[in-house]
């Protein structure tokens, strides 16, 4: 459980917390939104939304280059 770390723009943040331009990553793959430890399989709900939110942030960062 664990992984990379996100902001809210489910941007991927580096070790010192700065995003990583153009990156993006949802679901079990990510850590923080629940902390190191979770219960595996309940993240169904917040793949579905979040996933969204990063292609909509994508998009955004797409059209903005």
């Amino acid at each position: 459980m664990g992984g990379v770390k996100i902001n809210r723009n489910m941007e991927v943040l580096n070790k010192a917390g700065k995003v990583i331009s153009g990156l993006y990553a949802t679901g079990e793959v990510t850590g923080g939104l629940h902390g190191e430890n979770h219960i595996g399989g309940n993240s169904v709900a917040e793949i579905i939304i979040f996933g969204r939110q990063a292609r909509v942030k994508f998009a955004e960062f797409v059209k903005a280059e």
